[in-house]
């Protein structure tokens, strides 16, 4: 009896093996598939059901700047701005500036003598940046949300602008480069806060190619050697889409 269960337990064993093992399967080559077709989308919608639709619109506002290069002179400034999108990435952008009048606090210092041994140096004798108008391509790269809390959620855009400008000196104007980019904040579908900083690059007269004193005029501009500037304009204010 004891031979016969040992006999069927070998039997089943065997079966086991026989029926786990993994039976290859060839296929002809021709009945293979070769490559593969993804589907083509006509028009992709990066983004559908926007909060705010710029395409076809134009944009105002104003508000206030900085120059946050200008070591002589007062750097606030007031501006305006307006835009056209043609659609929902591609814009052409006009801004203007006008500079409030007066010296730095550095500016000040130099006027009263500090810090020249004995000597004076008065920047407002020279001619200065006065006012600057600028037209520019504007590329709107991105647009989306950020949260502000669980239940509050802003929509914003980042933008790139670069172009031409012309800026006045009093007695004489310039040709302005500007570049740079910015962000909207949209409190609603047509009010947003707008933040811009650019790169501004134009050739004008230098201040301290002379001598100047509180007592002397207003010097013109050709009195004075050109140099090349480099200045940072930072503008913050509101537009408006219409």
């Amino acid at each position: 009896m004891k031979a016969v269960t040992i006999g069927l337990a070998l039997v089943l064993v065997v079966f086991q093996n026989e029926k786990c093992r993994a039976e290859k399967i060839e296929f002809p080559d021709e009945e293979l598939a070769s490559e593969s077709v993804l589907p083509v989308f006509d028009k992709v919608a990066v983004v559908k059901n926007r909060n705010v639709v710029t395409a076809k619109k134009f944009e105002f506002g104003g508000g206030l700047g900085m120059n946050l290069m200008d070591p002589f002179y007062n750097p606030f400034n007031y501006n305006l701005s307006l835009a056209y999108h043609f659609d929902e990435v591609h814009g052409i952008n006009l801004a203007s500036a006008i500079w409030n009048d007066g010296l730095s606090t550095y500016g000040e210092q130099l006027r009263n003598g500090e810090g020249l041994s004995g000597d004076f140096f008065d920047p407002s004798r020279a001619p200065h940046p006065k006012s600057i108008v600028m037209g520019n391509y504007q590329y709107t790269a991105y647009y989306g949300k950020i949260s502000l809390s669980k239940k509050a959620v802003m929509n914003l855009s980042m933008f790139a602008l670069a172009g031409l400008g012309s800026i006045s000196f009093g007695d004489q104007n310039s040709i302005a480069l500007n570049f740079g980019f910015g962000e909207k904040f949209y409190f609603t579908p047509y009010l947003a806060l707008r933040l811009d900083l650019r790169m501004l690059v134009f050739r004008g007269p230098d201040p301290t190619s002379l001598r100047l004193i509180p007592t002397d005029v207003v010097r013109s501009s050709s009195e004075f050697e050109e140099t090349t500037y480099f200045q940072t304009l930072m503008t913050l204010g509101l537009v408006f889409l219409i």
